[in-house]
């Protein structure tokens, strides 16, 4: 156990995010060729998925989720600090469950199985999740994140009853981005 080392030892102040504005218009990208008309996104911190669709795709429905109350208070939009009851097209877990919070990868990895179980029921057409790759983790980032295989993404998208539809491996060289039909 590395000690205790919650969101805020990895994200202290509530605008960080560890991404600049190309790096979310790449990794946002991927949402062009889906076609959906709602969307949760899920650990949304400062809404960069909203400024992304407002530019892209303004006609989308925009809710956000976090955790982190003083994250969605920078956000202008509705939000939520647990999931709604509600459905959505899409639901976008974009870099939740990253971190090795609290030094404890298999509950990091139970806690974003749990949530993507949730998330499957109140998704109507799709899932998009992100999850590091476990081959590029080295050094110090080997026990502060939690890293996956493509194995693993597949096993975990099968346990939840997700059906892959695509992993994008290029837009992001440390994450897999996988998107799910519901």
């Amino acid at each position: 156990m590395v000690g205790s080392r919650g969101i805020t030892y990895f994200y202290p102040r509530p605008d960080s995010t560890g991404y600049n504005d190309e790096q979310y218009t790449r990794r946002f990208g991927i949402l062009t060729s889906l076609e959906f008309s709602s969307v949760l996104d899920v650990g949304s911190g400062r809404c960069n998925l909203l400024k992304w669709l407002q530019q892209y795709k303004p006609e989308v429905a925009y809710e956000a989720m976090d955790i982190r109350e003083d994250a969605l208070a920078l956000c202008p939009c509705k939000t939520h600090t647990k999931l709604p009851d509600q459905t959505f097209d899409l639901v976008c877990l974009y870099g939740t469950v990253t971190y090795n919070i609290d030094g404890d990868k298999e509950k990091n990895r139970q806690t974003l199985f749990d949530l993507l179980r949730d998330c499957k029921r109140i998704a109507a057409r799709y899932v998009v999740f992100t999850v590091m790759k476990e081959e590029g983790l080295t050094g110090l980032a080997k026990s502060q994140l939690v890293g996956y295989t493509r194995s693993q993404v597949q096993d975990l998208a099968d346990a939840v009853g997700l059906t892959i539809q695509t992993t994008y491996e290029m837009v992001d060289l440390a994450e897999h981005i996988v998107v799910c039909r519901v």
